[in-house]
C-alpha cells in the first residue's frame, strides 16, 4: 500500500504541482546532482583522513561490491583496526532508517523489535549518521573534529563545486562545510549505478524461470523453505519497489568470536536480550563480498552456508561465541541439509550477484555502469529513508534503555 501510494505521489507530481512548487523542485533536483557528482570525490579523497593516505575506497573496495576482502579493516594510523568487516555499499541508500516495529508473539503479547539503522549494529539511525562518523573514528579516518574536515576539503580539487551556492559566512562555517560532504556522499550512495537490481534473480522474479540454473532452482526452493533463508532475507519487495533481500531486523546468529566481545546492538540499547545481535545484511552480491558475518569470521559462503546448517551439531567445528546467552537456537544451527541441499543453496547465491557488477570487475573499471532503464534519485527521491531529510525523534519502547533514540530530530539539509 507505501509503494503504490509513493507511485501514485510521483507520477502525479509533473502536473499536479507544476503550477506552484515546479521552480524549488527544480533547483532541488540540481542541488541533489550537484552533490551526487562531488560525493563521488570526495568517497576518493585521501586526503581527508589523519595521516593523509585513507578514503572511504579504502575499505570498500569496488572490486568487492564496495565492501572489503579483509576481515576487518586498518586504519588511517599504522597499526590500528577496526573490529567489524565493512559491508558494502552497494543498495546501502535503501536500507531504512532504524526504527521500531511492535509485533504480537505467539500468545498475543506486543513486543517491540528493531529494524533498519546503519553499521552492523544499528547505532547509526541514518545513512547521513553513517557516512560522518568514520572521519573521526581512531580506528578509521582519524579527524580531530569537523574543523579539520572542512579545512582540508576546503582546499581540495572539488571545494569550489562542494560550495555550491553557498555565502562566504556559510563556507566559512565548518559545521555547515562538513554536513555539505556528509549530504554529497550520501546523494551519491543513491546514484543509479548503486542499485541496478540487475541480477539473475531479479529477472527470476520477474517471470523468467530461465535465469535460473536447475541446481539455482533446487537451491531456491532450500531458500525459500527448510533453510528458513527468506524468513529474514525477504524475496519480495518491501520499502523498495523490487526485493532488497533483507528484513533487516537483529539477531545473535552465535558467530565464532573474533577478538575482543562485541555486543552489537546491546551495546547502544543496553538490553540484556539484545546482546550481539546484528543487523541481517541484504544478500545482493554476496558471492563477491567474502568474508562474512560482522567480524569477517568465515571465509566462504559455503562455510556459511554448513554454519547455518550444522553449528549445533559441531560446535567445535566454529568455537566460542562472545554472547551465548541470546543465541538464537530456534532458527538455525541444525536445518538437517543434505550436502547436496547445502550446495544447491550455495549455488543460488551467485544468481544474487548484479551483471553490472560483474562487467566492472571484468574491465577493471572502478564504478558500475548505470544499467539502462534504471530511474534516477530524483525521481525515486519518496521511496529513499531520507525522502524529507530528517529523523524525527522516536519514542523508546521496552526493553530499550540507551540513549540512541533520547535526541533532537535529525536534519540532513545543508542550505
Amino acid at each position: 500500500m507505501l509503494n503504490e501510494i509513493r507511485r501514485i505521489l510521483n507520477a502525479a507530481a509533473p502536473w499536479v504541482l507544476a503550477g506552484f512548487v515546479a521552480a524549488g523542485e527544480v533547483e532541488e533536483e540540481r542541488e541533489q546532482a550537484l552533490l551526487a557528482a562531488v560525493g563521488r570525490e570526495v568517497l576518493e579523497d585521501a586526503s581527508l583522513s589523519n595521516p593523509p593516505g585513507m578514503s572511504c575506497t579504502s575499505c570498500h573496495v569496488p572490486e568487492a561490491a564496495f565492501a572489503d576482502p579483509r576481515a576487518v579493516s586498518p586504519g588511517a594510523v599504522a597499526g590500528r583496526v577496526g573490529r567489524r568487516n565493512a559491508p558494502s555499499l552497494m543498495y546501502a541508500a535503501l536500507i531504512p532508517n532504524m526504527d521500531q516495529e511492535d509485533l504480537l508473539d505467539e500468545a498475543g503479547n506486543q513486543e517491540w523489535v528493531w529494524q533498519g539503522g546503519m553499521f552492523q549494529d544499528g547505532s547509526a539511525r541514518t545513512l547521513h549518521e553513517q557516512v560522518r562518523r568514520p572521519f573521526f573514528d581512531g580506528a578509521e579516518m582519524n579527524l580531530r573534529d569537523e574543523a579539520e574536515l572542512a579545512e582540508r576539503v576546503r582546499k581540495a580539487g572539488y571545494a569550489g563545486r562542494l560550495r555550491g551556492g553557498l555565502t562566504d559566512s556559510e563556507w566559512a562555517d565548518d559545521g555547515r562545510v562538513a554536513q555539505r560532504v556528509y549530504r554529497a556522499l550520501v546523494e551519491f550512495l543513491k546514484e543509479p549505478m548503486f542499485r541496478p537490481f540487475d541480477a539473475r534473480i531479479d529477472d527470476f522474479l520477474a517471470g523468467d524461470e530461465s535465469a535460473l540454473s536447475e541446481q539455482e532452482r533446487r537451491g531456491l526452493e532450500v531458500f525459500r523453505n527448510q533453510g528458513k533463508c527468506a524468513d529474514c532475507h525477504f524475496l519480495h519487495e518491501t520499502s523498495w519497489p523490487q526485493a532488497l533481500l533483507s528484513d533487516f531486523g537483529y539477531d545473535n546468529l552465535g558467530v565464532p568470536s573474533r577478538g575482543e566481545k562485541d555486543p552489537g546492538l546491546g551495546g547502544h540499547t543496553l538490553a540484556e536480550g539484545e546482546m550481539g545481535q546484528f543487523r541481517a545484511p541484504g544478500l545482493r552480491n554476496v558471492a563477491l563480498t567474502a568474508p562474512y558475518f560482522h567480524n569477517g569470521s568465515v571465509a566462504t559462503l559455503r562455510e556459511v552456508v554448513d554454519f547455518y546448517n550444522r553449528r549445533d551439531v559441531e560446535p567445535e567445528r566454529w568455537g566460542a561465541t562472545d554472547y551465548p546467552e541470546t543465541v538464537n537456537r530456534v532458527d538455525l544451527g541444525d536445518l538437517k541439509l543434505s550436502d547436496q541441499e547445502a550446495a544447491d543453496l550455495t549455488a543460488l547465491m551467485e544468481a544474487f550477484t548484479d551483471r553490472s557488477v560483474l562487467r566492472m570487475r571484468e574491465r577493471g573499471e572502478r564504478y558500475p555502469e548505470v544499467v539502462p532503464g534504471t530511474p534516477g534519485s530524483w525521481k525515486m527521491r519518496s521511496y529513499f529513508p531520507d525522502w524529507n531529510h530528517a529523523a524525527p525523534p522516536l519514542p523508546p519502547h521496552p526493553p530499550y534503555r540507551g540513549r540512541l533514540l533520547q535526541q533532537e530530530p535529525i536534519t540532513t539539509l545543508t542550505h
